[in-house]
């Protein structure tokens, strides 16, 4: 049984943009159905992966993710009409009448109809009688739930919106799904979120993590009635309640200027961001963070005490605020936890193939081991030297994936220098996890203005994730060890004694967002990371994705030159390549 994945909504974005022509570039993403992807499960495997922004470089799209697909159907061997079922992350059909009440334009953005027509236009046949629409928070879910291995669980899912819903709870027992509470669109804790950082000037949808980077240089304490005044949990009934204005979330195509005109009331009016910390800013974003991580450890604390369960796992964009799953992981009543790499709306191709399988695919494959996120696009060394004799501009030489090649880029590590690393299947989900990485010393002279200025063109306030061997987390983290250390999901507070070890990758609050390497996902990262530990006497560095700001991450070895050639990178290390400074290509 062949199962393809999918999720986006094609035509969204692209019906905003038309009935809004003067929109703000801030207000592009206030839609659904963006950050589309292809993922593909055979007799009850996940074999393939990826977003669709990786093939086309416009970050989060949303249009159908026709080359997405082609390459998970190239990856597996088989042909479109080899696919049994074909899974969306998405189910609006079944609230039509809803939508179209309200005005929404039901037909072009919402219906199912929209990716059928899409992938008929293709070429594809029989689309109608294979085309599965699976609930959305069903499909985030399942995106967890499925990889965790899991034989029963708590699963809380929070996004911006799902079709009608903001959050839902489920309980898991033998792989069935068992809804056991939903929040209204209006009390979303992910809209709230977004709302805030439309508010401080930055993109809706797209710029979160960078509020959540801003939050440790302020003080939550000034503007922390704001949000207590205005989000709670309802102990009682289990649910967030949010008391916007009366008609404080109208206008959303707007940047919802309802919602923020009260947010400047409440507090003060921000100024355009300028890459630079200033006070109210950074307040606000902290007694925003503050509020969320509250909220959500109050609401999962409730419902870990009604259901009994121990093993949570957590999905939906709300789950990558790696803050505020510290202080879930924290909680004494959790056992075990999981969170899925992709938990915004890319991870639901994942829950929907899985989904459809299970109930209609025969089952799926056992759980065997941790989760693997590189299910992406990988190229072989003739791929590479190809692209590589296209650019006479740059200087490489090749060396083989040898010992020769390890021991050079730990060698540029330890000296301070600033490279690439390239390697195997492109990682699924928005974190680099050392296959599409930038990594250097965490210890290195200024590293992390040298890489926010020179390399990444970014706000000087962002921090840096770290990537650690297993063996020495311990000596240099505090972390309970749950599954979401291995997948940059959640931040750990640095070690006093360790600060200096890691100097470049410690925020403001002592806290770093660590990613724990191992042998049974990353055979050649973890080899990397020995190398560098032979030669600095710690298995760590500094792991930044390998993009500049704007850019989706990586996934070729074309784009991987281009944008080597325009940054301060020292060296790239390519599937057994090195490439230097622009020169005359040799062999």
């Amino acid at each position: 049984m062949i199962v393809l994945g999918l999720s986006g909504l094609p035509h969204a974005q692209e019906h905003l943009r038309r009935t809004h022509p003067d929109l703000s570039p801030l207000d592009e993403r206030i839609v659904q159905g963006l950050d589309s992807a292809a993922a593909l499960v055979v007799d009850g495997r996940l074999v393939a992966a990826a977003s669709e922004e990786r093939f086309t470089g416009e970050k989060g799209t949303g249009r159908l993710p026709e080359q997405a697909i082609a390459w998970c159907l190239r990856e597996a061997r088989v042909t479109p009409d080899d696919v049994d079922l074909i899974a969306h992350g998405f189910d609006y059909d079944r609230h039509r009448r809803t939508f179209e009440i309200t005005g929404a334009p039901f037909d072009e953005v919402y219906s199912s109809a929209t990716v059928i027509d899409g992938l008929t236009g293709l070429g594809w046949t029989r689309v109608a009688e294979r085309f599965r629409s699976v609930r959305h928070h069903e499909a985030h879910a399942e995106s967890a739930l499925v990889p965790s291995g899991f034989d029963r669980a708590l699963c809380i899912v929070s996004d911006g919106m799902g079709e009608t819903e903001s959050l839902s709870v489920f309980r898991a027992v033998d792989g069935t799904l068992e809804r056991l509470h939903t929040t209204p669109i209006a009390s979303s804790l992910g809209i709230l979120y977004s709302i805030a950082t439309r508010f401080l000037g930055f993109q809706f949808n797209n710029d979160e993590y960078k509020v959540m980077g801003l939050a440790p240089y302020g003080d939550p304490e000034r503007f922390r009635p704001v949000f207590e005044k205005l989000a709670r949990v309802d102990a009682d009934r289990g649910t967030v309640s949010i008391d916007w204005p009366t008609n404080g979330l109208a206008d959303a195509e707007q940047g919802y200027p309802h919602a923020r005109a009260f947010l400047a009331e409440a507090s003060f009016t921000p100024r355009t961001p300028d890459g630079g910390i200033h006070r109210d800013e950074a307040d606000f974003a902290a007694a925003l963070q503050d509020r969320l991580t509250t909220l959500l450890v109050e609401l999962t604390s409730v419902w870990l005490e009604r259901t009994g369960e121990r093993n949570l796992c957590l999905a939906g964009g709300t789950f990558l605020n790696c803050k505020s799953n510290q202080s879930i992981a924290a909680l004494p009543g959790v056992d075990a936890m999981f969170v899925q790499p992709a938990s915004g709306d890319d991870g639901t191709a994942l829950g929907a193939a899985w989904h459809v399988a299970r109930g209609e695919g025969g089952g799926l494959a056992p759980v065997t081991g941790a989760f693997d996120p590189y299910l992406g696009p990988r190229y072989d060394p003739d791929e590479v030297r190809a692209a590589l004799e296209a650019r006479p501009d740059l200087r490489w030489t090749h060396v083989g994936e040898t010992a020769e090649y390890f021991a050079a880029a730990a060698a540029d590590i330890a000296a301070d220098r600033i490279v690439a690393w390239f390697s195997g299947r492109m990682e699924f989900g928005p974190r680099a996890l050392g296959n599409r990485s930038i990594l250097a010393r965490p210890d290195g002279d200024r590293i992390k203005e040298r890489i926010n200025g020179a390399v990444k063109f970014r706000e000087a306030f962002r921090p840096f994730a770290p990537a650690v061997l297993d063996e020495d987390v311990d000596r240099l983290f505090v972390t309970r060890g749950f599954e979401p250390d291995r997948y940059m999901l959640c931040t750990a507070q640095v070690r006093p004694e360790a600060r200096t070890v890691v100097e470049g990758i410690v925020h403001a609050d002592d806290s770093a967002r660590i990613q724990t390497v191992r042998d049974d996902l990353a055979p050649g990262f973890t080899r990397l990371l020995r190398e560098v530990k032979a030669r600095t006497g710690a298995g760590v560095v500094v792991n930044t994705s390998f993009n500049v700001k704007g850019q989706p991450l990586i996934m070729d070895p074309g784009t991987a030159l281009d944008t080597f050639a325009g940054i301060a990178l020292d060296r790239l290390y390519i599937e057994g390549y090195v490439v230097e400074g622009t020169a005359t290509g040799v062999a």
